[in-house]
């Protein structure tokens, strides 16, 4: 069923489009900001004990409704599942928005471009940074959707709902210096090496597989940290991308256009490359 449910997931993303006011999560930020308030005296806040007890809670929400509709009633507990993932996915449908950038791209419109292109990087960014811009949205492609994916198809509406808090966690600690704070993005990082790694893999067998290996092994690393070089690398390598010489005034919005096409089909291939082993290992029995 994890695989009905996926595909399910991406039908609605793709042909229906899950509005971006249904996915607000504010609510864990205001959550996690009042259990600070009442917490931060104690010692246990300050590193992985903090961190677990903001997860905790809604976590532990998620197992109870999940087991307790499968033993109720199995498709409203399926129903569940799907809503968690469509919940958990974004919190912008990714595909959706290289569209349109795509599209300000061919009617030559820069102004529309660079604004599209702020969805993915810092307000200081210009699309002539088009490589900064290509490793931004490999990476969020991870965040956003595969790691999601691979946390539901390991651990169902837990996982998903575990990895987008860990996510958001790690962004609202982002400019802060702490154990808490590192300990959020370790925690992250932990995450994000399978999914990353198979992402990697998913990029290869989707587009140039030598020059994908290659510069994989040249940023390959023991260390977590390594997540996010491991996933530009070999998504950059899978499109055999060769970044504009410094000497161009100006970068060619065709150019531009070309290359991110490539790379929204890079990230397409790929999801189908995951899409279709998940149905081998559905076929096989190795999930249900």
């Amino acid at each position: 069923m994890t695989l009905i449910i996926i595909l399910i997931a991406m039908a609605v993303e793709h042909f229906i489009s899950v509005s971006d006011e249904m996915r607000r999560l504010g609510w864990f930020e205001h959550y996690q900001h009042w259990l600070e308030n009442r917490l931060a005296q104690y010692k246990i806040w300050n590193g992985a004990g903090g961190v677990i007890c903001t997860l905790l809670i809604p976590l532990l929400l998620v197992i109870i409704i999940d087991c307790g509709l499968r033993e109720l009633f199995l498709p409203l507990g399926l129903l569940f599942a799907l809503a968690v993932l469509l919940y958990t996915l974004g919190p912008k449908y990714l595909n959706a928005e290289l569209d349109d950038y795509i599209d300000a791209l061919e009617k030559g419109n820069r102004d529309a471009a660079e604004l599209f292109a702020r969805e993915f990087v810092s307000s200081e960014t210009s699309i002539e940074q088009e490589q900064i811009i290509f490793e931004n949205i490999l990476v969020q492609a991870n965040e956003r959707l595969f790691g999601v994916l691979f946390w539901f198809i390991v651990l169902g509406p837990f996982g998903a709902l575990f990895y987008r808090l860990a996510i958001l966690l790690r962004i609202q600690q982002s400019d802060i210096h702490g154990n808490y704070a590192d300990a959020a993005r370790d925690l992250c990082d932990i995450l994000n090496w399978p999914s990353a790694r198979l992402l990697a893999l998913g990029f290869a067998l989707s587009g140039d597989l030598v020059d994908a290996i290659e510069a994989w092994r040249k940023v390959e690393r023991q260390f977590l940290s390594a997540n996010e070089d491991v996933i530009k690398a070999c998504g950059l390598g899978s499109l055999s991308y060769q970044h504009p010489d410094a000497t161009d005034v100006e970068l060619s919005l065709e150019d531009h256009h070309y290359w991110i096409r490539s790379l929204q089909g890079l990230l397409n291939r790929t999801l189908l490359v995951w899409l279709s082993v998940l149905g081998l290992m559905t076929l096989s029995g190795w999930l249900s």
